[in-house]
């Protein structure tokens, strides 16, 4: 299953986080959370480190990991 990052970091901030919130807790720069969330990086082949961030988040936050079908 891949995972939607775009779509997840979106659901983090309607949730209330900003992109420096989730940069930080996932141990990245808030430019890259910005490209990530545009689908210009790191969404084809994200590293273990930002799956697991960004699921750990969502859980936290309990927000939707995948987007309606």
């Amino acid at each position: 299953m891949d995972m939607n990052i775009p779509f997840l970091i979106s659901e983090l901030q309607r949730a209330g986080l900003t992109q420096s919130q989730i940069a930080t807790a996932i141990g990245l720069k808030q430019p890259t959370v910005s490209e990530m969330a545009a689908g210009k990086a790191g969404v084809k082949r994200p590293s273990f480190q930002v799956i697991n961030g960004l699921q750990r988040l969502a859980k936290k936050h309990k927000v939707c990991t995948e987007p309606p079908n």
